[in-house]
């Protein structure tokens, strides 16, 4: 293991029992982040077809089964601030024609390569493509007409980093997942190889393609990617705890988490006159691994967490200790979730995330 790492770790379990510190705490931030380039992939060996100016882009196939597929890409560095933690990342499209009625599963992929958006417009529909010009991308090219892909349709990782339910018609969005908020924090630390996702549907049935907006379109939601970070030196909350009385047991930082510095880490609407423990991570998993309890959730990832402190709660359900703030790793995320016992079947009670993006 990275001996930073490794020390870090030590740090973070170096917890001890205090009086809570009394200062303002910051949140994330969530930002939606236009698209930057987009075009069509159109099956076509010689890449003679494409359409980046073009009002739309395409995935799926059309009536004689031809395959489309929509590349897209953000500038993520241009908007969320270098060493920030993206915590999540959701790419919003809307369908505005297609021949079916319900939903359809489409894949989100890692692209590999950089790749061109030309002056091409398609016209009618734009379903057939234009004849592609300068640096447009193809089925053949990254950028017409000299650099090609690896691989006829392009080039990308072959595990889908999200899948999500494209609709017939209207707005969709995509699931939160681990691996689309990695490739949004790839971007962010790795600009020069931000080369965005492909969207492609399943390749079988003629007649499913969609024709989404395109980041031209003169109407409707354009292509955007929404993400929720920490910068250097916040913190935030995420997902919510286990119900307790009449709301959800909750933990927090309290105090900007500045490397040296001791902050607060403060428990509400835990089981009264109890005791509890704090764990650690150095990572979120946004989704969680739920818990035998209706509303309990780990989202500490279960190969990181990291046992903490002890701590009492009162008889109004509150609890608080400290935390010494390491030194010397900023942008590093550090993720606290509080247990604390309660008499109910899995006898204990689990709160939301508690997070923080050291400075």
């Amino acid at each position: 293991m990275n001996s930073k790492i490794s020390r870090l770790l030590r740090c973070t379990a170096a917890l001890f029992a205090s009086s809570v510190v009394a200062t303002s705490a910051f949140a994330q931030t969530t930002a939606t982040i236009p698209c930057s380039l987009d075009n069509t992939l159109y099956e076509q060996a010689t890449g003679s077809l494409s359409n980046g100016k073009g009002p739309g882009i395409f995935t799926g196939l059309n009536a004689i089964g031809s395959k489309r597929r929509a590349l897209m890409q953000f500038d993520v560095a241009s908007v969320v601030p270098a060493g920030s933690k993206i915590l999540s990342a959701t790419l919003t499209l809307e369908v505005m024609q297609s021949t079916v009625v319900l939903p359809a599963p489409a894949y989100g992929h890692r692209v590999l390569q950089s790749w061109g958006e030309g002056t091409s417009i398609a016209g009618g529909g734009g379903g057939g493509g234009a004849l592609s010009t300068a640096n447009d991308a193809t089925w053949a090219h990254r950028f017409f007409p000299v650099v090609p892909w690896n691989n006829l349709g392009g080039d990308y990782a072959p595990t889908a980093s999200f899948t999500m339910a494209l609709p017939a018609l209207g707005v969709g969005s995509s699931p939160v997942s681990a691996a689309s908020t990695a490739d949004a924090q790839f971007w962010l630390d790795n600009p020069t190889q931000n080369y965005g996702w492909i969207l492609i549907m399943d390749e079988l049935l003629a007649s499913t393609a969609r024709r989404i907006n395109s980041r031209e379109a003169t109407f409707g939601q354009k292509p955007s990617l929404t993400v929720t970070y920490l910068a250097q030196g916040q913190n935030g909350t995420w997902g919510t705890g286990c119900p307790s009385g009449a709301g959800t047991f909750t933990t927090n930082f309290v105090g900007a988490p500045i490397g040296g510095t001791s902050i607060g880490i403060v428990q509400t609407n835990a089981t009264p006159n109890s005791i509890g423990a704090n764990y650690f991570a150095l990572d979120l998993d946004p989704i969680g691994a739920p818990l035998p309890l209706p509303g309990c959730t780990v989202y500490l990832p279960l190969a990181q967490i990291i046992p903490g402190n002890v701590f009492l709660t009162s008889g109004s359900g509150t609890g608080g200790s400290s935390f010494s703030v390491p030194s010397g790793f900023p942008g590093y995320l550090i993720n606290c979730q509080a247990a604390v016992l309660d008499p109910n079947p899995l006898g204990f009670l689990l709160s939301n995330s508690a997070l923080i993006c050291l400075q």
